[in-house]
């Protein structure tokens, strides 16, 4: 365990470097995403088939939200 504390500037560079990386592995994602065809086939339609309760949970989780949003404006 290392007891040296960054400096600032260090951990300026080390954000930078993450926040690098994060994008690059987003673009690839996106990149991925796009020239596959995985979307066309997994659409919300056939997951709540494949998941009708926990569908019923989210439906209700949802609307219980909107419920408090509404309430709280």
């Amino acid at each position: 365990m290392s007891n040296t504390i960054p400096t600032p500037a260090a951990t300026a560079t080390t954000t930078t470097e993450n926040e690098n990386e994060l994008d690059n592995l987003v673009s690839q994602l996106r990149q991925t995403i796009n020239k596959s065809d995985w979307l066309a086939h997994n659409t919300s339609a056939k997951w709540e088939q494949e998941n009708p309760d926990l569908a019923k949970q989210w439906r209700a989780a949802v609307q219980a939200n909107q419920t408090n949003d509404t309430a709280q404006q």
